[in-house]
């Protein structure tokens, strides 16, 4: 057999019957090529309105009992127990739709994945992953539909960072010896900067690990953070789709070449201060360029609070009301005018 690819559905992918059931076609055509293992999200916005209805019947709970600590042992378990059932619900409905398409699917929790995770609950890691079910389902022509953002810790659910579906599906992947990773999301790909702040930036075909690591560490939201580190430890290739097709829009790999990639990512820090990254996958790329980047802030009347290193980049803060304009004209720095030095970073391919 094969080794499995695994696809990883946001929850945009499956927002509605309509997306569901267009995934599951997604699904029956990948497996009909090979081994495939479908790595679920809840639906968009239900993690958020099961939080909410959590808060909501505490707070009721507490107005009618006796007065009691703010946190009490079992509520964290509790809490992760409500959020956790977003993804076995998303996961239920996909293998449910995937069996209608004539394809056999089984949905599988984090405990029935082998899914073992350590620390804090709403926090926790994915310690081990014991594929051996998933294994034996695939063998037998069936599609794993598994509960992502989950682990199983001494005989409950816990839930991971937010975000950590991608961290399961990568994991997953490294655990059966694949080494390839489809993640469909709402979203255009690996770009130089966000689109939503920033409408001229551009799509980046092919990137280095590194490249995509320093660039979520620094705020972009293409990927959790914790999984471009995984990936890249793992050496998993990340391909990024669109909820329209099944062609890669963007390919993280081992062994790519980052020569010109450059890229510009917002993080907000609080307390009045943003920090925007400049990240290269070229050090000799940054050399002399950091004054010609603080005069392009300048003369767009940003203030830089500070200035620091950062992986595969140069971090400046700045104001947090001026954060998207100072994003703004570090990217046509960096990307559409080829560099505000003569040692400056050349355009992004």
């Amino acid at each position: 057999m094969s080794l499995p690819l695994v696809v990883k559905l946001g929850g945009d992918a499956l927002a509605s019957p309509a997306r569901i059931a267009a995934e599951a076609e997604r699904i029956a055509r990948l497996a009909a090529a090979g081994p495939v293992v479908a790595v679920a999200s809840a639906r968009r916005g239900v993690t958020d309105r099961l939080l909410g209805l959590a808060l909501e019947v505490d707070s009721a709970a507490r107005r009618l009992g006796t007065p009691a600590a703010d946190e009490r042992p079992g509520d964290a378990a509790e809490r992760d127990r409500v959020v956790a059932s977003g993804e076995v619900v998303a996961a239920s409905l996909l293998a449910l739709a995937l069996n209608r398409l004539g394809v056999r699917a089984v949905s599988l929790d984090a405990r029935e994945a082998g899914i073992a995770a350590a620390g804090l609950h709403g926090g926790a890691r994915i310690r081990r992953i014991n594929p051996r079910r998933i294994a034996q389902l695939l063998a037998r022509g069936v599609v794993p539909v598994v509960t992502g953002f989950q682990g199983w810790r001494r005989g409950r659910v816990t839930t991971l960072h937010r975000g950590g579906t991608d961290t399961s599906a990568i994991a997953l992947a490294a655990a059966l010896g694949g080494g390839r990773v489809l993640l469909v999301k709402d979203a255009e790909g690996l770009r130089t900067a966000d689109p939503k702040l920033v409408p001229e930036s551009r799509p980046i075909r092919q990137a280095p690990h590194h490249f995509l690591t320093a660039l979520t560490a620094a705020g972009a939201r293409v990927v959790q953070a914790d999984a471009a580190a995984l990936a890249e430890r793992e050496g998993v290739t990340l391909e990024f789709c669109s909820l329209e097709s099944d062609a890669p829009l963007s390919i993280v790999a081992a062994g790519t070449e980052g020569d010109g990639l450059a890229a510009v990512a917002l993080a907000h820090l609080g307390d009045g201060v943003a920090a925007v990254t400049v990240v290269t996958a070229d050090a000799t790329d940054r050399t002399g360029a950091l004054d010609g980047w603080i005069a392009a802030l300048t003369e767009a009347a940003i203030t830089v609070l500070d200035r620091q290193p950062a992986a595969d980049g140069i971090r400046l803060l700045v104001p947090e009301a001026q954060a998207t304009v100072a994003l703004r004209v570090l990217h046509r720095c960096t990307v559409e005018d080829g560099g505000p030095s003569r040692a400056g970073v050349r355009r992004a391919s």
